[in-house]
């Protein structure tokens, strides 16, 4: 089975619209910058108030990336003593204790 590596990249996306329209600005910014994320969280969400009113959207997105491991090199130890074995089959065996 072949394992994967996660890396995790923080970015922040901005907007005077919403807090939808942050996030969607922060992941183009991110698709151009780090590639296709695989999945996101919020980590903060903040809002700027001018007049009593929000004036100003920012969010901090975790951005998660999965790729998978590269094969490790073979063990030439490991190789050279299994290839020295004798007997490839070895019959199971039962004991019984009274």
């Amino acid at each position: 089975m072949a394992s994967t590596t996660q890396s995790l990249q923080t970015i922040i996306g901005t907007s005077t619209y919403s807090v939808d329209d942050a996030i969607d600005r922060a992941l183009v910014v991110a698709r151009v910058k780090y590639g296709e994320p695989d999945w996101f969280e919020v980590s903060k969400t903040r809002g700027f108030i001018n007049n009593g009113r929000v004036s100003h959207y920012q969010v901090s997105l975790e951005l998660g990336y999965v790729t998978p491991d590269q094969p490790s090199q073979p063990d030439q130890y490991l190789d050279s003593a299994l290839s020295t074995r004798r007997h490839t089959y070895v019959s199971p065996v039962f004991e019984r204790r009274f």
